[in-house]
């Protein structure tokens, strides 16, 4: 991983994402370690990051703000630059004795130390891409204005080092391919889950349960990160509707962001304070016992345009064997089917949304079918072990 193990915050699909594949490695292999610009971790240590988070974050945050955004963003990626210049660990002799089969690496904004340590070790790079960095932030509406295309360059000359590009779904492989990077070298691999960390543990499961107050309810769930593009408030909404007509829901929102307090604020105003749940930010281990007690779980997005990313939680909740209630927005209705593995509904619609959990509460077979088809469709080609096999016999290791 190209950054320290205390980067990321807010992003922790990221840090998921190397625990799996560094774990799924571990299990082929024998041995896997992922290693950070400031230490080196066994994969099951990698599951909670970021780590050290440091109390004073947020008032620099806050005091931070006052700049204009393009001063924040330049500012950020001068620290990024100057973060990828020093990597210490790779100067001593860290796979001393090791006969490593690849070396991978999440791909960033600027040239990462991966292929230098896969030259010295004569082992294939595979570079792992959730989005091109300066183009999946022009999307949130980011603007580098004079130096972004100079980045976006330089993504482009990492990428095409690479062995083997690996990127989570056909709208990014599109993008790679128009940055020079070979058809050929390209693996779509989307996100995926370890199974065994959503296996439930009734006696922990039954605690929340009880705290919450949660007999005789139906749940619906969430989790994740606040953030606009989320389209929080139209769960919302439409939860509103929906527990109109059900006063027995519960809506647990699992997470924590920049937008919760508009979301409170939008839970307050509606008067559903006492049937919508905040639990905050939890750490991802503890968070597959929350899931174990929706009974929908929902993946929310407040527009189907430009939904380039595969959604990591829509994963985690069918191996949860949960029904999940998904937008028809980028890879989504291509890789599952409607009201076969999952309940559809048109992002950005809180209508749709709204009929969405209706067909769910109200049909109680078939959100039953769904669940379980769609634990069958994870289990069976959904797991990082599967993903590493897919990158191991496209390099034919």
């Amino acid at each position: 991983m190209p950054r320290s193990s205390s980067s990321w915050e807010g992003s922790e699909a990221l840090w998921i994402t190397a625990a799996g594949w560094a774990s799924a490695a571990k299990r082929k292999f024998g041995n896997a370690i992922v290693v950070t610009s400031d230490r080196i971790a066994e994969p099951s240590e990698v599951w909670n990051y970021p780590l050290n988070q440091k109390s004073g974050r947020q008032v620099a945050k806050r005091r931070y703000s006052y700049f204009p955004s393009f001063c924040r963003t330049l500012f950020n990626d001068l620290v990024v630059c100057k973060n990828l210049m020093d990597w210490k660990l790779l100067k001593s002799d860290l796979l001393q004795g090791k006969n490593p089969a690849f070396v991978w690496e999440k791909h960033d904004l600027f040239f990462g130390p991966g292929k230098k340590l896969s030259q010295k070790l004569n082992v294939p790079l595979i570079s792992y891409v959730h989005a091109p960095v300066v183009w999946e932030a022009s999307k949130w509406g980011v603007k580098r204005y004079w130096w972004g295309k100079w980045l976006e360059r330089l993504e482009a000359q990492s990428l095409r080092k690479a062995d083997l590009v690996a990127v989570v779904s056909e709208e990014v492989k599109e993008k790679v391919m128009t940055m020079g990077v070979a058809e050929e070298k390209i693996l779509i691999s989307p996100m995926a889950v370890e199974p065994q960390l959503f296996s439930e543990n009734k006696q922990l499961s039954q605690e929340i349960n009880e705290a919450y107050k949660l007999k005789d309810k139906f749940v619906i769930g969430w989790t994740g990160s606040f953030r606009k593009f989320h389209g929080l408030d139209h769960v919302i909404k439409a939860f509103k509707k929906v527990s109109d007509k059900h006063p027995h829901t519960i809506l647990m929102l699992v997470g924590d962001g920049a937008e919760r307090q508009n979301s409170e604020r939008l839970v307050k105003k509606l008067g559903i304070h006492d049937k919508v749940i905040f639990t905050g930010r939890l750490k991802f281990l503890e968070i597959p016992q929350y899931i174990s007690l929706f009974d929908v779980a929902v993946v929310s997005a407040r527009s189907g345009e430009g939904f380039h990313y595969s959604p990591l939680k829509l994963r985690e909740y069918m191996a949860a064997g949960k029904a999940v209630l998904a937008p028809n927005a980028g890879e989504i209705p291509s890789t599952f089917q409607d009201e076969q593995n999952v309940k559809l509904f048109n992002a950005g619609n809180i209508e749709s949304l709204k009929n969405g959990m209706l067909f769910l509460i109200e049909n109680d077979d078939k959100k039953q079918e769904i669940a379980q088809n769609g634990k069958q469709k994870i289990l069976g080609s959904g797991t990082w072990e599967q993903e590493l096999e897919k990158a191991m016999n496209f390099l034919d290791i």
